[in-house]
């Protein structure tokens, strides 16, 4: 029989030199590089290295090993090294990212909205409904700020999305 070796797997940030197994994740930043800052014709480049491959990464993932070495990975790097719970780690955070730039998103969608009826309110009182609509009651035509006014209250974000364009696009061709 003699000769059979067991060989445990070794994490590969373990094998990398990268500190001892288990491996926590302890925070994430978004890193970037812009030769002059606030300059719109200066590209964004990312602003940090990945510790494991090397590659330039805008999100930057901070691990602890469990021996206390600190070390930055990216997205997939950390996704990729088979560890199942510094994947569900970084699948909440995405996760929870992508919620908070939705809101930020829809925030800024609204406040555009509303700016844009404020500023065209005489514009789109004057053009008829989108849709030809006509108010139940008195069956008077309803108006385009008729429909914005009821649009901007009752759909979500995407619809509120949506409306933006119409509406940007009715005032343009108002014009």
């Amino acid at each position: 029989m003699g000769g059979m070796k067991i060989v445990e797997s070794m994490h590969k940030f373990e094998a990398a030199g990268l500190g001892k197994a288990p491996f926590r994740f302890v925070g994430y930043s978004r890193e970037v590089f812009q030769a002059v800052p606030g300059d719109p014709s200066c590209p964004l480049q990312p602003g940090a290295c990945c510790d494991y491959c090397s590659t330039g990464i805008y999100d930057v993932f901070h691990v602890v090993s469990a021996d206390g070495q600190r070390f930055k990975v990216g997205c997939d790097c950390i996704l990729k090294v088979g560890d199942a719970g510094l994947k569900k780690v970084v699948d909440e955070h995405k996760a929870k990212a992508r919620r908070e730039a939705s809101k930020r998103k829809a925030i800024s969608v609204q406040s555009a909205l509303m700016t844009l009826i404020a500023a065209k309110r005489e514009v789109l009182a004057s053009m008829p409904h989108p849709k030809g609509f006509k108010d139940q009651h008195t069956g008077a035509p309803l108006t385009a700020l008729d429909f914005a006014e009821y649009m901007l209250k009752c759909c979500g974000a995407s619809g509120k999305a949506r409306l933006l364009k119409q509406l940007t696009a009715l005032v343009q061709e108002a014009a």
